[in-house]
């Protein structure tokens, strides 16, 4: 098939959600699908009917551009694709994006639970794929770790990181490692100033199997819901304990399902996408 794929950020982008989709766009590539992709750097002359499938990710940055949602809505074969929580998107787009859509995919029952909660009962041919993750690389490798309490990825307010602050001030006995980054120099300055945090900054995807090898636990209490959180499922893949909250998808769909059929879905995802797709 021709697929165009909208997402508002390219694969170059640091954050779950690209690197998810960037590992189901080559499979898509490796299954023999043509795939041109669209996001906030592109020409809008992509944006033409000659493609077999559209697929729509994230919007929240593409969302100013005139008719974007119209012509979305209005192309003849249209999955959706979520992984955030939606929340830039007038109701009215809402349902017609998710109406429209010969199929929409969410990563959790918990993530689908949460729109039908929020947006109402419109949400019609669903499926529930988890993100994709490998299990080769992200495994514990049997390693001595070392007693400390890692933090990974984007620092920022609905990330929950003023929790890890506070947790670490009033638990001054434990030792503390941030691997991360923040659009707002608040969280960095913040790191530096409490004793028991080491900041070490952003570590490249290469090489977290070794960091979540390396350290006994992992810190993650968000703000506000994570559909599903790839950090939290590769750290439970790698064998960490999970300090957290009820707010993550991925530990609703352990709770669900075990943690063994856990990996095996994620590990199979990928593939799971392309053959539903490719269904229609």
């Amino acid at each position: 098939m021709k697929v165009l794929w909208i997402s508002d950020y390219g694969n170059d982008h640091q954050g779950g959600a690209q690197r998810s989709n960037s590992l189901v766009i080559d499979e898509g590539i490796r299954r023999g699908h043509s795939i041109a992709e669209f996001n906030v750097g592109s020409d809008d002359g992509i944006l033409h009917p000659e493609y077999d499938l559209l697929v729509s990710s994230n919007l929240e940055a593409l969302y100013h551009k005139p008719r974007i949602i119209e012509w979305i809505t209005t192309f003849p074969k249209h999955v959706r694709l979520e992984h955030d929580a939606n929340r830039y998107l007038s109701q009215k787009d809402r349902e017609a994006l998710f109406t429209s859509c010969k199929k929409a995919f969410f990563l959790s029952n918990f993530h689908l639970k949460q729109f039908v909660d929020s947006y109402g009962d419109y949400f019609i041919n669903t499926d529930i794929i988890p993100d994709p993750i490998d299990s080769l690389l992200f495994k514990d490798q049997g390693l001595d770790r070392e007693d400390k309490i890692l933090y990974v990825g984007n620092m920022h307010q609905l990330k929950g990181t003023n929790s890890l602050f506070s947790y670490a001030i009033e638990n001054p006995e434990e030792e503390f490692v941030v691997a991360g980054w923040s659009q707002d120099p608040y969280f960095i300055q913040t790191c530096h100033t409490i004793p028991n945090i080491d900041f070490i900054g952003n570590v490249r995807f290469e090489e977290m199997p070794n960091l979540y090898n390396k350290y006994k636990k992992l810190f993650y209490t968000p703000a506000f819901y994570e559909p599903y959180c790839r950090s939290v499922a590769e750290a439970i893949f790698c064998g960490m304990e999970i300090i957290s909250n009820d707010l993550i998808g991925c530990l609703h769909h352990m709770e669900e399902v075990g943690k063994e059929e856990m990996v095996s879905q994620c590990s199979r995802a990928r593939g799971l996408f392309w053959e539903s797709v490719e269904c229609l």
